[in-house]
């Protein structure tokens, strides 16, 4: 009989936005359909006013009936959602509380005829606060895998604890880079992160034999947030105008509205390329379809990433699926899978190196196997690797 795991997400693709959190459910469709029986849960959390509080609080009272939605998560598989209310006014550490009380009632619904063997939180903060919670109510193992950045002073006291106690209860951690596990063993926690490198499904991706772009063209995906640093990028290519004799493009995708796709727009990142001379030469797209976004990819001739941290860089490795070369800072998580023959590594903030190496690459000094760069991410993280980790991972008892 396939394992029953029950995954805990800190996000997931919905109704009001299909990208947020697409490698966490393209992960549990790949397990569920290799050897293991996977279930999504997520709380949707509200703060509301306190007639529309109360009006709530005595529906569900006289009501029968669980508040459990199948239409407002991604399915593929069985993903539930439910709506977790808060007054307002409430302290955060009391919504804490609520929201905790809500994944009990909300598993004890999705388990009357379905009972998991193991509960698995993606992201301690808040998923593994509520994993903890249900392995403690209901003598259940549970697991994380730390997809964010690590940092427990972002969080007040008490999450900071419910993130501790969380981390060190888990029956295994798991850490999606080197750079992440150090982060988490940087916090004096008492925990041994297993590495974990996200699935990068090479299904999904391949290599355009046909590169039908003459015009030398760059690639970014961002979004607004100091972390990302993509002034350095605009900057760069404020820098590589100077010493590039042809014309190129640089696209640049993404967009800061992760709850409501619909206010997607590019406004910051064409603020700053007007600001550094370079918004003739940009394409802005605020929002594209995983589909679109492949097309993107084999499309470009080298893909750019600046971030000050990456704990992963799902973005860098879809590019290298696709064969492109990276250059990008020393961020981390992507300098697991970039070497000299998959790409090139500068330092945080060095525009000049960046607007260099895109020469180098754009004369062809530079010369990379897009075979090469596609087949180290599959042997690394590919389907088949991610299944074998994956199911160690679940199998193994804590080290």
């Amino acid at each position: 009989m396939p394992k029953k795991i029950l995954i805990i997400p800190s996000w997931y693709p919905n109704s009001n936005n299909e990208l947020v959190g697409t490698f966490f459910r393209e992960q549990a469709h790949l397990l569920n359909a290799n050897g293991f029986d996977i279930k999504i849960l997520f709380g949707v959390e509200n703060e509301v006013g306190l007639f529309k509080y109360l009006s709530i609080r005595l529906t569900q009272l006289f009501s029968k009936k669980n508040d459990l939605n199948k239409t407002y998560l991604k399915q593929a598989p069985e993903a539930f959602s439910f709506p977790i209310y808060h007054y307002k006014k409430w302290p955060e550490k009391r919504q804490l509380k609520s929201s905790k009380q809500k994944y009990q009632q909300a598993y004890k619904a999705i388990t009357t005829l379905w009972q998991p063997e193991l509960i698995h939180a993606q992201c301690s903060a808040k998923g593994g606060i509520y994993a903890h919670y249900l392995s403690k109510k209901n003598n259940i193992p549970f697991v994380i895998i730390e997809h964010q950045i690590f940092l427990l002073n972002y969080y007040k006291k008490y999450v900071q604890k419910g993130i501790r106690d969380a981390v060190e209860n888990a029956s295994k951690i798991g850490a999606v880079s080197y750079h992440q596990q150090r982060c988490i063993l940087m916090n004096s926690m008492d925990c041994n992160p297993t590495i974990i490198w996200n699935l990068m499904d090479e299904s999904k991706f391949e290599i355009n034999t046909k590169q039908t772009n003459t015009k030398f063209t760059i690639l970014t995906i961002s979004y607004p947030h100091l972390i990302k640093d993509t002034e350095t990028f605009f900057r760069s290519l404020e820098a590589f105008q100077t010493i590039c004799e042809d014309n190129f493009e640089a696209i640049i995708i993404g967009n800061d509205s992760f709850n409501d796709s619909s206010k997607a727009n590019s406004f910051y990142f064409e603020t700053l390329a007007k600001k550094y001379n370079v918004h003739d030469s940009c394409t802005f797209y605020p929002q594209l379809t995983r589909a679109e976004i492949n097309t993107k990819l084999q499309s470009c001739h080298v893909f750019v990433s600046t971030s000050v941290a990456e704990t992963y860089g799902v973005a860098v490795r879809e590019a290298m699926l696709c064969g492109k070369p990276v250059i990008a800072t020393k961020s981390g998580g992507v300098e697991d899978s970039i070497t000299e023959e998959t790409g090139v590594l500068v330092n945080l903030k060095d525009a000049k190196a960046i607007a260099e190496n895109l020469l180098k690459i754009k004369n062809k000094e530079l010369v990379f196997s897009p075979e090469t760069i596609r087949n180290y991410i599959i042997e690394q993280s590919g389907r088949d690797t991610f299944i074998r980790t994956m199911t160690d991972f679940y199998n193994e008892k804590k080290s």
